[in-house]
C-alpha cells in the first residue's frame, strides 16, 4: 500500500523536472517507509514513490524498472495471487521477492489483456519506453484510487491523491459547480469527474493510455456477467459462494507484516473471521470498537465470535463526540467531500487498529452483493400507495400533499419508480437533498440525472433481466468505490494501515451477482443466502439478530454545539457569494438538527473541500486545527 505520483510528455514535448518532493510530503501518510523516483534520459516520463511496506519488505522498493529501463512500474495496492504468478512465470528476472513486479511478465505475455489475469486491488501506472506509452490501471472494484489530469503542453500527470497532484506545481483548479450539484444528490462525485474541474478520478476498472503523440484513450475492461454453470440449488449455490470467498481469504491473508481483522458483530466481519482462522497458524487479531453513548453495541456478538475462534481480541470504547477537533484533518485526507458521516468513527477505529497491525480485513461489499439494504426491497407503504389508481395518486393526493409537506410528497412520488425507474429509485432513497430540500435550502442548480440508470440498465441485459442483481450491480459501481471504499481508503491510509477487503474479489463479486433474487432474499429476508452460508460457522445470535447498522451520532453533534460552528463556516460572505445555499437556507436546516443535521454535515465537508484544497495555500501536512480554530 502506497502513493505514487507521476507525469507524463508526448514525444518531441517540452518535457521539464519535475520536483516531487511535495507531493511525496502530502502523501506520507500513505507511504511512511521509504521513498523513490525515476526519471527516463529524456525527461518525458517521471514518477515518484512512497512505501507502506507489506510485502517483501526488503527488496520491494519502487519503481520498478526493467533492464535499460524498458518498462517502468509503479503499483499502490497488492496483488494478491502474486505467489501463482511467480511460478507461472519463475523464468522471468525477477529484482524484488514480492507481488507488484508480477505485473511485467504478466504484461510481456498478455499485452493489453495483462490486467484480466491479476487478483488484487491496485493503481498501476506501466510506461513503455520502446513505443513511449503511458498506461495507467485502477483494480476492477475501485479500491484503490488514481487521479490524472491535462498539463499545459500536452501530456499528463498522475497520483494516488489530489492534493499530491495539485503538488506537482503542474496542475490548478477551482470548484466545478455542476460536480457540487452532483455531490449534493448522492454525497459524492460519481467518476470520472471530481469536485475539482480538470482533475479526473480513473473509474473502477478502467484503463487509461497516452500514447507519443498525445492521444488519450479511456476504456472498461470489466464488468461482472453472466456465469455459464453455476450451481441451481440453494446448497450448492452456499458452497460455491463459501468455496470462493475463504479462497478470496486465503490469497488476502498474504503478508510479511501483522493481519487483523475489524469484527464488527455482523455477518459480514464475522464469517471473514471465521475464514481468517482457518488460514492462520496463530491466532488472529480482532479488534471491536464501541462507542460511548450509542444506542446499539454489537460488542457482544463480537466476542462471541472472538471466543469460537480463539483470537487475540481487542475490545476499545470510544468517544464520538470529537468531530469538532478531527473533522479539518479528515476533510484535508479525504480531499473530496464526503456525506458519510462514518467518516470520523472509522477513523478512530483504524487508529486503534494501527497500534497493533498494518494490515486489516473488514466486510465492507457484503451488503451490496447480499441485498443489506431496504433500498433493495419495495416498502409496505410504498406497495399499498400504489394499489391506488395513478390518476388518483398524481393528480390529487400528491398535488395536495406537496402544498402541506413537499417532502411527503417527494416521497410518495418515489414509490413508482421501483418497478419502472429502478435506478433512479435507488437514487430517490440514498440522497440527501432532494428537490424540496434544496428549495428549502435556496440552492437552483439542475438536479442531475440518477448516474445509477445507466448501470442498472446495462446490468439487467447482462443478468438476463434480473433486476435485483442488476439493482446490486448499479450499487457496485456507484456507492461501493464513491462512498464506502473512498471512506475506508481515506481513514486506513490516513494512520498508514492497508485495508482489506475479501467480499470483493472480482470471482466471488461475479458469482454473487449470478445468484438468483429468491435464493439471495429467500423470504424477502435481505442477506438471506449470506445467513445460510453462515450457518454452522457463526453463533445463532449472530445469525438471527436484526441488521443493526451504524447508529450515527450527527444529530447529537449538532444539538451538543456543532450547529454554532457550522453556522460560521456556512454563512461567511465568500460561501454565499457562491449560490451554493442562501443564509434563510443555512438557518432553515440549522432550525431542525435532528432532522437535518446530516444535511448540514454533508455542507460543511463541501465547504471544507473547497476551502482547503483551492482557496488556501496547500499544506504539506495535516491542518491540525480544531472547526472552532478554522473558522
Amino acid at each position: 500500500m502506497c502513493g505514487i505520483v507521476g507525469y507524463f510528455a508526448p514525444s518531441g514535448g517540452n518535457s521539464r523536472k519535475i520536483d516531487f518532493r511535495n507531493s511525496l510530503k502530502i502523501m506520507a501518510h500513505r507511504g511512511p517507509d521509504g521513498r523513490s523516483d525515476y526519471a527516463s534520459s529524456d525527461g518525458s516520463f517521471q514518477a515518484a514513490f512512497c512505501r507502506l511496506s507489506i510485502i517483501d519488505l526488503e527488496t520491494g522498493q519502487q519503481p520498478i524498472v526493467e533492464e535499460g529501463g524498458k518498462k517502468v512500474l509503479l503499483g499502490n495496492g497488492e496483488i494478491y495471487n502474486y505467489v501463482e504468478l511467480r511460478k507461472e512465470f519463475a523464468g522471468y528476472a525477477y529484482q524484488t521477492i514480492g507481488d507488484m513486479e508480477t505485473v511485467l511478465p504478466v504484461h510481456e505475455k498478455y499485452g493489453a489483456d495483462f490486467i484480466q489475469h491479476l487478483n488484487g486491488m491496485y493503481a498501476l501506472a506501466l510506461y513503455e519506453e520502446e513505443n513511449h506509452q503511458l498506461t495507467l490501471v485502477r483494480d476492477r472494484m475501485g479500491v484503490k484510487p488514481l487521479y490524472w489530469a491535462k498539463v499545459s503542453g500536452g501530456g499528463i500527470a498522475f497520483a494516488s491523491e489530489i492534493k499530491a497532484l495539485l503538488a506537482t506545481g503542474l496542475v490548478a483548479t477551482t470548484i466545478d459547480d455542476g460536480a457540487v450539484s452532483d455531490y449534493l444528490s448522492y454525497g459524492y462525485v460519481p467518476s470520472p469527474n471530481t469536485l475539482f474541474a480538470d482533475i479526473q478520478k480513473l473509474p473502477p476498472a478502467h484503463k487509461l493510455t497516452i500514447d507519443a503523440r498525445g492521444n488519450i484513450s479511456a476504456e472498461c475492461y470489466w464488468r461482472p456477467s453472466k456465469i455459464v454453470g453455476m450451481p441451481t440449488d440453494g446448497a450448492g449455490l452456499e458452497q460455491h459462494l463459501l468455496d470462493l470467498l475463504e479462497d478470496s481469504v486465503r490469497l488476502q491473508m498474504r503478508s510479511d507484516v501483522p493481519v487483523g481483522a475489524l469484527l464488527s458483530g455482523g455477518i459480514d466481519s464475522g464469517l471473514l473471521v471465521a475464514l481468517a482462522a482457518r488460514h492462520s497458524s496463530q491466532p488472529i487479531n480482532t479488534f471491536t470498537v464501541s462507542f460511548e453513548g450509542a444506542a446499539i453495541d454489537e460488542a457482544p456478538l463480537a466476542k462471541l465470535v472472538a471466543e469460537r475462534y480463539g483470537t487475540n481480541h481487542t475490545e476499545a470504547t470510544v468517544s464520538a463526540d470529537s468531530i469538532g477537533d478531527e473533522i479539518v484533518n479528515l476533510a484535508w485526507y479525504a480531499e473530496e467531500p464526503l456525506n458519510d458521516a462514518a467518516l470520523l468513527p472509522n477513523y478512530l477505529i483504524e487508529k486503534i487498529l494501527g497500534d497493533q497491525v498494518t494490515v486489516a480485513l473488514n466486510g465492507t461489499g457484503g451488503d451490496e452483493l447480499f441485498a443489506g439494504y431496504s433500498r433493495y426491497f419495495q416498502t409496505s407503504i410504498e406497495q399499498r400507495y400504489l394499489g391506488l389508481p395513478g390518476w388518483l395518486r398524481r393528480d390529487m393526493i400528491e398535488p395536495l400533499t406537496n402544498m402541506v409537506n413537499p417532502m411527503n410528497a417527494w416521497r410518495l412520488s418515489r414509490a413508482e419508480l421501483f418497478d419502472g425507474k429502478r435506478g433512479e429509485y435507488l437514487l430517490a432513497h440514498s440522497t440527501h437533498f432532494p428537490a424540496p430540500i434544496r428549495m428549502l435550502m435556496g440552492n437552483r442548480m439542475a438536479i442531475p440525472s440518477a448516474v445509477h440508470t445507466e448501470y442498472f440498465e446495462n446490468a439487467l441485459a447482462r443478468f438476463d433481466g434480473d433486476a435485483q442483481s442488476a439493482a446490486l450491480s448499479a450499487d457496485i459501481s456507484t456507492y461501493l468505490p464513491e462512498d464506502l471504499l473512498t471512506l475506508l481508503d481515506r481513514t486506513s491510509m490516513a494512520v498508514s494501515v492497508e485495508g482489506r477487503v475479501p467480499f470483493l474479489d472480482h470471482r466471488f463479486v461475479e458469482a454473487a451477482l449470478n445468484v438468483p433474487e429468491n435464493f439471495r432474499t429467500a423470504g424477502n429476508r435481505q442477506k438471506a443466502l449470506e445467513r445460510a452460508m453462515a450457518k454452522g460457522l457463526l453463533p445463532t445470535e449472530l445469525l438471527n439478530a436484526p441488521k443493526q447498522g451504524f447508529a450515527s451520532p450527527v444529530p447529537h453533534w449538532m444539538i451538543n454545539g456543532l450547529s454554532q460552528s457550522a453556522r460560521r463556516l456556512l454563512t461567511r460572505k465568500e460561501t454565499l457569494d457562491r449560490g451554493w445555499w442562501t443564509k434563510r437556507g443555512i438557518e432553515n436546516l440549522l432550525a431542525k438538527p435532528t432532522e437535518h443535521g446530516f444535511r448540514i454535515y454533508s455542507l460543511m465537508m463541501l465547504e471544507l473541500a473547497a476551502r482547503l484544497i483551492t482557496e488556501q495555500t496547500l499544506s504539506p501536512d495535516p491542518p491540525d486545527v480544531t472547526l472552532e480554530e478554522f473558522v
